[in-house]
């Protein structure tokens, strides 16, 4: 009854659901990008200077325009290595500050050398942010059966006491580095950031994960739970995972294969609509690009192939599924159609849904918000 009238109240939304993907994608990026960058901590006059000479998406794949970031980023990071001589703690802010930079010059995908450079960059500089105290987090590296992988945690606080867990996954582009920046600075002063371990991820196929996605991307998150299980502070029974973008399809699909998932939190997943070549093709190029790279595969016979076993595989196990999961998006997303929106409400339980009328995807315009309503609907679950 409860799943019920949640989806009710989602239902009554529809009316205003769904602008739809745009090809247009100067339109793409200002709709959906611009408000992560400024949450990001981007300095508006500096991102108004750079879209000023920007007339297309494709730009964003031009040295000219990735040589501006790396330009600013390179800047920053020059500051961080006068200031470590004199206030470790400026410095370590100022690193994170130039990881920001970088992580916009790599944006969506580090597919050329300079957007390769950026990827390295933002990869160097958040970890010597971490290091140094910008960055409240610190780098796990560690061998599992399919390869070297790599998360970043919350750093422990070393008193004996075991804390719940939430495991964070970006998408296609937004790789855990971003993810400490944005969390960092949106839960320093909530109950997440404060008594609950974070663990961010990368996505199979991204950032520094080994394997291509496919819809055996669950034994990567599995392996990582493995690792954190023998964490001293680790409490393996209280353990949640959040999911942005397509990690938000994660979010729905593991607690079907991974018992140790409690509750879940899908931030805009696509799920089986999204994964059609029809809705690939009303997407601006650099998303299909991208996601061509995430699972190795060239063209839309291999994007066919790989998005059928991904909605076959969250479909299937869908009717058996038990855990809580909340599903948090915009009516109005430009990515994911708003049926996959509604997807999980179809089979399984309980269900509950927050969404934001007149945003896009995964509410990032209203992104506090949602990160709150997320962090006190996990705190209950974790509770239980």
């Amino acid at each position: 009854m409860r799943s019920l009238a949640l989806l009710l109240l989602a239902s009554l939304s529809l009316g205003c659901a769904n602008a739809g993907p745009t090809r247009d994608p100067k339109a793409f990026f200002m709709r959906v990008d611009l408000p992560r960058w400024q949450l990001l901590g981007i300095d508006q006059t500096f991102m108004d200077t750079a879209l000023s000479s920007t007339k297309t998406m494709s730009d964003f794949y031009e040295d000219a325009w990735v040589q501006k970031w790396l330009t600013e980023g390179q800047r920053l990071e020059a500051e961080a290595v006068t200031l470590e001589a004199t206030d470790t703690t400026a410095a370590g802010r100022r690193y994170a500050d130039a990881a920001r930079y970088f992580i916009v010059a790599h944006y969506p995908n580090p597919k050329t050398p300079k957007k390769r450079e950026g990827f390295e960059s933002s990869l160097r500089t958040a970890r010597k942010a971490m290091e140094l105290g910008g960055l409240d987090f610190t780098p796990i590296d560690f061998d599992a059966p399919m390869g070297k992988l790599h998360i970043t945690r919350t750093k422990p606080k070393n008193d004996g006491l075991k804390r719940p867990v939430i495991l964070v996954s970006g998408g296609l582009d937004g790789y855990k580095e971003e993810l400490a920046l944005l969390l960092s600075g949106t839960l320093s002063s909530s109950g997440v950031g404060t008594g609950v371990i974070l663990v961010l991820i990368d996505m199979p196929g991204t950032g520094e994960n080994p394997r291509k996605l496919s819809a055996a991307g669950n034994e990567e998150y599995s392996a990582i739970i493995d690792r954190l299980v023998i964490e001293p502070d680790v409490d393996a029974s209280r353990i949640g995972f959040m999911g942005l973008s397509f990690g938000g399809y994660w979010a729905v699909r593991l607690p079907q294969v991974e018992p140790r998932i409690k509750a879940a939190v899908n931030f805009g997943g696509p799920m089986t609509r999204a994964f059609t070549l029809g809705n690939f093709g009303r997407l601006p190029e650099a998303f299909v690009q991208a996601a061509l790279a995430v699972m190795g595969v060239d063209g839309v016979l291999g994007l066919a192939g790989v998005s059928d076993s991904l909605a076959k595989a969250v479909s299937d196990g869908l009717k058996n599924a038990t855990k809580p999961l909340l599903t948090i998006n915009g009516t109005d997303d430009s990515v994911i159609p708003y049926e996959d929106t509604l997807f999980p409400a179809t089979a399984g339980g309980p269900r509950t849904f927050f969404l934001v009328p007149g945003d896009d995807h995964c509410a990032m315009g209203h992104l506090g918000l949602v990160l709150q309503v997320a962090r006190s609907w996990m705190d209950l679950e974790l509770a239980k």
